[in-house]
């Protein structure tokens, strides 16, 4: 299967009593519809990361039409095919995840002929401190995602050659709104720079 194949998310799961987050991607430019908070902090650490240049939630099922939804496809700058990213919660049951879904068997290290990373509770616990950050962040990119100014991100960059605090960056553009100064900031933090 070709990367253009996991552009588009399959269908959440219907079930009465399953929870749903909805959200906006400023990455992707599209809403998103994630079934649990493991999902959100998932999401959260790909907006963050600027090596992810796409990914896509529940791309694919693990083997058939009844098995297992996959938890994202995730793609990096340097490589055209992607990964698979499993999401383990550390239950026994595989009462979400439908009749296929074996918690208790090893995950396949290949899915599709992509790699597969499993993302434990252990390694969603390391990233409380930035997922938290980020949750703050992700509000200011997708409020200002059409309007970017360019030629305040090229001064907050010259700006910020040494260090200063939030407080006298927003200070020293105080002819901006404080949230438009952040947001750029945030832009460009978001995008690498």
């Amino acid at each position: 299967m070709s990367a253009a194949v996991y552009r588009q998310p399959l269908p959440l799961p219907q079930a009465s009593w399953r929870r749903r987050l909805e959200v906006f991607s400023p990455k992707l430019d599209r809403r998103l519809s994630l079934g649990s908070y493991q999902a959100w902090r998932c999401w959260v650490a790909l907006e963050a990361n600027p090596a992810v240049s796409n990914f896509c939630e529940r791309p694919a099922r693990v083997a058939g039409k009844n098995s297992a939804q996959i938890d994202f496809w995730v793609q990096l700058h340097a490589d055209t095919r992607g990964e698979f990213w499993l999401l383990d919660d550390g239950r026994d049951d595989a009462t979400d995840q439908g009749p296929a879904a074996n918690k208790q068997a090893p995950p396949p290290r290949q899915l599709h002929e992509r790699p597969v990373r499993l993302i434990t509770a252990e390694i969603l616990a390391s990233w409380d401190i930035p997922v938290a950050n980020w949750a703050q962040i992700l509000p200011y990119l997708v409020s200002f995602r059409r309007y970017r100014d360019a030629l305040l991100e090229q001064s907050l960059v010259v700006h910020l050659a040494r260090f200063t605090s939030l407080d006298e960056l927003i200070a020293a553009f105080s002819d901006h709104d404080a949230s438009q100064v952040q947001a750029s900031l945030f832009g460009l933090l978001a995008s690498g720079r």
